[in-house]
């Protein structure tokens, strides 16, 4: 593979969606996904072509900047810990399966205020069609890494580490350690192929199709990459310009008194 660091800066640049017209991007690009193309959502309920959650205003958010067009090609959103009601759910624990949630505090043990989720990561569809990678919202396709043209190849592992790297960025910021997040089983495998690993539930979530739900301490995913693919960690790091801080203090909140175990 081309050198990550150089080709990803030739053609993309990593935006933090701070400003009202960043945000906007960002909801317009998960509408056009979520609601027109994936129909994942009903397109009638959300206002100015823009899909808008109660989450958003404790999320931290960034773009993938294609600096030729000037289009924007992905998005990714980190709900972040809510530190007025320390026991407040994150978006995943509202689609748990009374059957699932025993083995989910086993897998979730962690200082709440140090978690956060990954949500809404996609690739726009524009830019999907240009890998040829059309039917997956995170841009890979099964046949990745086979495809016959390497550029292609490259182009969309590019914009997907790009937004790995974001996550880094987004996590450094606001001292979140660990993560969690809804995978398809075929994007679990994949990044496990580049030393991406994921704990995950054995069941199944029903919510945009069939995923898992997905827990890691950061630190550990990227030593694990680090070991793996020194070249994708000196990219998402800056050459361990970033990293992540080891928070072991206790939850805040014990996961069985959060109303998702309720009864």
């Amino acid at each position: 593979m081309q050198n990550i660091i150089t080709h990803f800066n030739n053609y993309f640049e990593i935006v933090p969606a701070t400003t009202r017209e960043h945000l906007q991007e960002c909801h317009k690009l998960r509408y056009q996904t979520f609601c027109v193309e994936k129909h994942y959502f009903i397109e009638n309920e959300y206002k100015n072509s823009s899909e808008i959650d109660e989450y958003d205003t404790r999320s931290a958010h960034s773009l993938i900047l294609h600096k030729d067009s000037g289009l924007y090609a992905a998005s990714v959103r980190l709900v972040l810990p809510s530190f007025n009601r320390v026991s407040e759910i994150f978006p995943i624990e509202s689609h748990l399966t009374q059957s699932c949630r025993h083995e989910y505090a086993k897998l979730v043990n962690a200082p709440r205020e140090h978690v956060a989720e990954i949500s809404r990561l996609l690739i726009s569809k524009h830019f999907r069609q240009r890998t040829g990678e059309s039917s997956t919202i995170h841009g890979i396709g099964n046949d990745f890494g086979m495809m016959s043209s390497r550029q292609k190849r490259q182009f969309a592992a590019q914009i997907s580490l790009g937004l790995f790297k974001a996550i880094i960025l987004m996590s450094e910021k606001h001292e979140i350690s660990y993560w969690l997040a809804l995978m398809e089983p075929q994007l679990i495998r994949l990044l496990a192929r580049i030393g991406i690993h994921f704990k995950h539930l054995s069941k199944h979530i029903k919510y945009c199709g069939d995923r898992h739900v997905c827990f890691e301490n950061g630190r550990e995913v990227l030593l694990g990459i680090h070991r793996q693919r020194p070249d994708i960690w000196a990219f998402i790091t800056d050459e361990g310009k970033h990293s992540l801080k080891a928070h072991t203090s206790p939850p805040l909140v014990n996961i069985k008194e959060t109303a998702l175990l309720s009864e």
